[in-house]
């Protein structure tokens, strides 16, 4: 530390301010040639070390003293440019195709005054016990795009049986708190509403940004580790999921999805002797039961491989880590790809009937008391289903894109624009997958590959003859 009397200091002072009077005085040229000397002399001068350390404990004060006009807080370089190349004349694409508004999913919510609490619980034959199971059972509902998609799926969730506290809706939207506080319309593809999820009961974690699917996916485990939850749940948004209201027990009630969930993960915590596990499926990932300090030891998802192919990669490491990784049926899951006229069918609000948007609707008298039947939900899920993979995969991921509206809203994305960002990445991540591995596609067990081979091994095929890693059929 230098100590220097107040006259130095002053002495410093006028010394730094006739410096600045100056080289404002001093032309341009003058002072480009003498840059060069005026940092060796700074470099060999055994005071300069003392005088630039006092310099910037005192710079304020001094800085206090210098005119306005000999600080210059003008110059943008916030945009940097060759000013010898010579930029193309810019062309438009062509629009966008005009799509139909999405309409609102759930219209009793939207009401003033609100539903009460009664109408918005699951039907008696699944509603959960009043005193919750001493297992925790949260579940993760990862959300980015389609507020009517979302809103279906929690909907479905409650009327099979699970308690609404329970489910955690995670908007990985990337808008920050511009849901929260009601900035978005319906027509934008990021669009969330807060209110009408905790009318449901529904919890809502907000991610700090945009994520990928693999960040989302360590996001679910560090959310879990942070809030003590050793086991969790996590669904996709674009199913409905309904309990067997058809099958009884021996005592003749109703076993619901969401007992069916708890008895499977009592399976796995409490056997013996105990088992390693590290996922167990309900068709396939579209529900899936984590086991998060399995997860956790072999270092989470891999966040290279942002989209298709992070799956792979985990389940396959957990696998040559000794994992077992298993599945069974405790309900009706449907992956779909479309949303009814009124979810509140799903819940058997009085006079809501299960429909598509544009079914015909036949009026009988007595309508408004009419209750949907679960044989009328399932067959209109399983038509919903149908649809979505009626030309294969190739309408698989259309709901996502539904929505083009939001212009001139807070963090406003082109939809067209961000889906075409995500596809890429998603080639980029296969093409990740398959230099770690050494070979394109999931298809690695036959390879003889194990988890210590990771970016050890070489491509096991010919890029210039069979083309780039994110290619090939094995995807």
């Amino acid at each position: 530390m230098v100590h220097l009397s107040v006259r130095s200091r002053y002495r410093l002072m006028l010394l730094a301010v006739a410096t600045l009077l100056i080289c404002a005085l001093l032309p341009d040229a003058w002072l480009s040639s003498s840059a060069t000397s005026l940092i060796q002399w700074t470099n060999d001068n055994p005071f300069s070390g003392r005088i630039s350390r006092w310099m910037a404990q005192n710079w304020p004060s001094v800085q206090a003293q210098v005119p306005l006009e000999f600080t210059d807080w003008g110059r943008d370089l916030s945009v940097w440019e060759n000013p010898d190349v010579i930029p193309r004349e810019k062309v438009y694409k062509p629009p966008p195709k005009p799509v139909l508004p999405v309409a609102d999913p759930f219209p009793l919510l939207s009401q003033n005054p609100p539903p009460g609490p009664s109408l918005l619980r699951a039907p008696k034959a699944n509603r959960p016990p009043r005193r919750h199971y001493p297992e925790q059972t949260p579940l993760f509902v990862g959300f980015t795009r389609n507020w009517p998609q979302l809103l279906q799926c929690v909907v479905s969730y409650i009327a099979a049986g699970w308690p609404p506290e329970d489910i955690h809706v995670v908007e990985n939207t990337g808008v920050m708190h511009a849901n929260r506080e009601g900035k978005l319309t319906l027509q934008n593809p990021f669009y969330l509403n807060h209110t009408q999820l905790a009318m449901l009961g529904v919890d809502v974690i907000t991610t700090p940004t945009l994520l990928t699917f693999a960040q989302l996916q360590n996001f679910y485990l560090w959310t879990a580790l942070d809030r003590a939850q050793p086991h969790y749940f996590w669904t996709h948004q674009d199913l409905v999921v309904f309990s067997h209201e058809n099958l009884t027990t021996p005592g003749g009630a109703s076993s619901s999805l969401y007992t069916n969930a708890v008895t499977t993960l009592r399976h796995l915590t409490t056997s013996s002797p105990p088992k390693k596990w590290a996922h167990h499926f309900f068709a396939y990932d579209h529900l899936t039961l984590v086991n998060r300090d399995a997860v956790l030891s072999i270092g989470g998802w891999d966040t290279h491989i942002p989209f298709y192919a992070s799956d792979c990669d985990a389940y396959l490491r957990l696998l040559w880590a000794g994992f077992s990784q298993t599945e069974s049926k405790i309900g009706i899951i449907l992956d779909v790809g479309s949303v009814m006229a009124d979810v509140g069918a799903l819940l058997r609000i009085p006079g809501v009937r299960a429909r598509l948007p544009g079914d015909r609707i036949v009026q009988k008298e007595g309508d408004g008391g009419y209750t949907e039947t679960w044989e009328r939900l399932v067959a209109l899920g399983e038509r919903m289903q149908r649809a979505k993979y009626v030309e294969g995969n190739a309408l698989r991921n259309t709901w996502q894109v539904k929505q083009k509206g939001g212009q001139g809203e807070p963090f406003y994305r082109d939809a067209d624009g961000f889906e075409t960002g995500v596809k890429m990445m998603i080639d980029v991540g296969r093409s990740v997958f398959a230099e770690k591995w050494g070979h394109r596609g999931c298809d690695l067990v036959r390879t003889g590959a194990r988890g210590e081979d990771a970016w050890r091994l070489e491509r096991d095929w010919d890029e210039e003859t069979e083309g780039l890693g994110f290619e090939g059929e094995s995807w």
